[in-house]
């Protein structure tokens, strides 16, 4: 058989197996918009905050509100990314195509690895083996529900995988092996997409140091310490911190600007979070891929002698080093979960990687036609797959669940009733809405989040905050506040829809200012008739 057979089949195998994800990702979108009566509605509210963002971008603002600075992206360049959309008339669709072809070169780069490094070479392009692995390893790196969440985790997916699929390149290369342009810009642009990735772009510098190119590692190393300053001084620039409000929010970790700063607790942080990664599904996953690759290099180091430099730059060493690293930092300081997207990127590290350090026992396996080896590696990507499987199927009704609350919302307040407004999960309410959006949680602002963080989210406070920013009335989860509702607010009516991926089914609606008071009933009288059937607008009579 030549060469020229397998490319064939190659080409065949990886055009049916993107046209099955095509045609997957269309049908998902189409029922997805089918639900929230023909709109297109991510199913998250986070995209819309990097949305709010990017139209103050594009005004030569930075924030939620045109009128104040705050910094509650969680990434360098996407909210850049989404500007640039935005000027050039994609709006809202921006995160879409941006996210369906990340997914798209992500499914590619992966499966093109498997045919490659672990399929047999005469595997024929219409194997069933082949094509159930090709659906199972789409869904295990969520490239079917990732897309719909509007973030951008699949551009850093992408990343992830041209990262590792380029030191696969270099570690079976020699000295003089050409460096793919593609794997430097993955290598520089990783803590640029997500803050996360500074740990998989530190990891590969290191690689990089062990393969001899220290001057390739030197280069990236500073162009990624380059563009983060840049950032840190802008943000400096504008009085906010150097890392954004979202990651200080939601991080387990970080606890800048609060009273709880230091070396100590922030070091006490990572270890409670690395305790924390144990309860986890996915944790624990991690730490078994993490041992069981720690035990295949020192059955391969047994090989070699201690002194000889060939391990130290083999790629097993490398490519198991990185794994290693890359899923221990993500445990020691990473979060999980919130939809199945902050680990994600973690998991299609260890996929492709275990696929390159497993490749010839899963080859051989093939070629023998063990149907019990088959079975495992079915049975293992089933394993993993599950929760993005599920997700998948979840797609549809999260993007109604956000359409029948946060979008409900925005409507509210730039349609009916236009006035500075005070929430606690914000997005849509700030998306192309030009009245002021204070956020109570602290993601669009600074002193609500530090406040929350010391513990000095009282009622009188919040109540101070809010007046000071002449706030008319609020739209938040009852849930979250518990005692920390000021009693000068006036419960005015009550939203109830289906929560699938929003915190709570339940907002409240409050009127603060005297202006509320007189004139929010008129404006909930007419907002309650346009809403969904499914949502429940309960009304309340305020007597302030």
């Amino acid at each position: 058989m030549t060469d020229v057979i397998p490319s064939q089949h190659r080409k065949i195998f990886l055009k049916n197996a993107l046209l099955m994800w095509a045609g997957l990702i269309v049908v998902i979108v189409g029922l997805s918009v089918w639900l929230s009566d023909g709109h297109l509605i991510y199913t998250l509210d986070d995209p819309y905050i990097h949305l709010s963002v990017a139209e103050n971008i594009i005004q030569g603002g930075y924030g939620v509100n045109a009128t104040e600075y705050s910094s509650p992206s969680s990434s360098i360049l996407y909210p850049l990314l989404l500007a640039l959309g935005e000027f050039i008339g994609l709006g809202f669709y921006t995160p879409l195509l941006l996210n369906i072809v990340a997914a798209g070169l992500s499914v590619y780069i992966l499966l093109d690895f498997f045919w490659c490094y672990v399929l047999p070479r005469t595997t024929p392009s219409t194997d069933n083996f082949a094509s159930l692995a090709a659906l199972l390893l789409i869904l295990s790196i969520s490239g079917l529900a990732l897309p719909m969440t509007g973030m951008e985790h699949s551009l850093h997916v992408l990343i992830a995988l041209a990262t590792i699929r380029g030191l696969i390149t270099l570690a079976e290369g020699t000295r003089a092996t050409p460096c793919p342009s593609w794997f430097i810009v993955a290598a520089i642009l990783g803590p640029l997409i997500r803050f996360e990735g500074i740990a998989l772009s530190g990891v590969t510098l290191v690689a990089l140091l062990f393969l001899g190119r220290w001057r390739l590692a030197v280069f990236i190393g500073l162009t990624i310490t380059a563009l983060i300053a840049l950032y840190g001084v802008t943000m400096i620039s504008i009085g906010q911190s150097i890392l954004p409000s979202s990651v200080m929010v939601k991080s387990n970790v970080f606890v800048s600007g609060t009273e709880q700063s230091g070396i100590a607790n922030s070091l006490l942080a990572l270890v409670n979070n690395f305790q924390n990664s144990l309860s986890e599904r996915w944790g624990i996953i991690f730490l078994v891929a993490i041992l069981l690759t720690s035990l295949s290099i020192v059955l391969a180091w047994r090989k070699y002698s201690l002194f000889q430099d060939k391990f130290w730059t083999s790629s097993k060493f490398i490519i198991g080093g990185v794994l290693i690293l890359t899923l221990l930092a993500h445990m020691v300081a990473g979060r999980y979960n919130w939809f199945h997207r902050y680990e994600v990127y973690a998991v299609s590290v260890m996929i492709l990687g275990g696929l390159y350090l497993l490749s010839k026992n899963i080859d051989t396996s093939i070629i023998t036609n063990s149907f019990k080896a088959k079975l495992l590696f079915i049975g293992t990507l089933l394993f993993l797959a599950i929760p993005y499987g599920l997700a998948t199927i979840a797609t549809p009704f999260a993007s109604r669940g956000i359409y029948e609350q946060q979008y409900q919302m925005h409507r509210f307040a730039t349609d009916y009733f236009a006035r500075p407004v005070a929430v606690n999960d914000l997005g849509w309410v700030s998306y192309q809405n030009d009245q002021y959006v204070l956020d109570l949680w602290g993601l669009g602002s600074e002193k609500a989040r530090k406040l929350r963080a010391n513990g000095k989210f009282d009622p009188q406070t919040v109540h101070t905050l809010a007046t000071s920013k002449h706030i008319d009335y609020a739209m938040i989860y009852p849930d979250w506040f518990e005692q920390s509702i000021p009693s000068q607010w006036c419960l005015i009516a009550k939203l109830e829809s289906e929560a699938i991926t929003a915190a709570s089914g339940t907002v409240h609606f409050y009127a603060i200012s005297d202006f509320a008071t007189k004139n929010m009933s008129a404006a909930l009288d007419r907002f309650g008739e346009t809403l969904p059937d499914r949502v429940i607008l309960e009304r309340f009579e305020c007597t302030k």
